[in-house]
């Protein structure tokens, strides 16, 4: 009875609140990040859709009709190839490029 009516603690915060705060901020800061860059990539997506997709829907018949009668002539592989090649290349070093200066960047989030 004596237990039942004494006035009771109030219950304080835990010991590691600081820390368990912070880590629950850090995490929420992650997931928007996240949903930041699925969102991003998605709307990049789609408007590159759109975009290819309206290219070929104005231009499709004028582009098959290039490729065909780029196929007819005899020397048009000699130029696509190197074509393709310096793309290939042109791509690979913008990744590297890229990956080489964004992970050198101190501010930049780690990925």
């Amino acid at each position: 009875m004596r237990q039942a009516l004494a006035p009771q603690e109030q219950p304080g915060l835990p010991s590691n609140f600081a820390y368990t705060t912070m880590r629950r901020i850090r995490r929420e800061q992650r997931e928007s990040q996240r949903r930041q860059r699925i969102a991003a990539f998605l709307i990049v997506a789609a408007v590159a859709a759109l975009g290819i997709g309206g290219l070929v829907y104005m231009f499709g018949p004028t582009i098959w009709q290039s490729f065909v009668d780029m196929s007819k002539q005899p020397d048009a592989l000699s130029l696509a190839l190197p074509t393709l090649f310096c793309l290939a290349f042109f791509a690979l070093l913008n990744r590297l490029l890229a990956r080489h200066y964004i992970n050198s960047d101190s501010t930049a989030p780690l990925r």
